[in-house]
């Protein structure tokens, strides 16, 4: 039982720990965008990309970087969302867990609607990595559970009996 337990934690954990993969990269494909550079990884939030790119056009427009500081504020706070999300998965609460998938197929929406598919595919991608990562973890919750439940009868039953 503590073997399967342990397959299950790591397959959990596997796929909670892309949240912060999400984050980090997207975070740092802003900060290219930022430094003038045009190089992006694939799994960035299409959401935080919108962002940068209206950011750009209105610093051009406009003149100064106040855009550009608006929007990476924009950034850190969406990131710092997927942060929480794998803070909150990785102490398997399985809700952050659905929420977190579900804000990223929102924001793979995003990229459907700017057109680009190869985001697209990177954010179904991911998602294919995470969902059994997700399974795993109901599995493991049922497993700590029937742990538990056994470990209180056992512990309830007299001296020299066994269950």
């Amino acid at each position: 039982m503590y073997e399967i337990h342990a397959e299950l934690a790591q397959k959990y954990k596997s796929g909670a720990n892309w949240f912060y993969w999400i984050a980090g990269l997207s975070l740092i494909t802003s900060i290219i965008t930022f430094s003038g550079g045009s190089w992006r990884f694939l799994i960035s939030l299409g959401t935080t990309q919108v962002i940068d790119g209206i950011a750009a056009a209105l610093s051009a427009e406009v003149g100064g970087s106040a855009p550009q500081f608006i929007a990476l504020v924009l950034d850190v706070f969406l990131t710092a969302i997927f942060v929480l999300f794998g803070v909150f998965a990785n102490k398997k609460l399985l809700w952050a867990y659905i929420l977190g998938m579900a804000a990223f197929v929102i924001d793979g929406l995003v990229s459907l609607v700017i057109q680009d598919f190869v985001s697209v595919i990177a954010h179904v991608v991911v998602l294919i990595f995470m969902v059994p990562g997700f399974l795993a973890g109901r599995k493991m919750v049922e497993l700590e559970q029937a742990m538990a439940t056994q470990a209180a009868a056992q512990a309830q039953a007299p001296a020299g009996t066994s269950i």
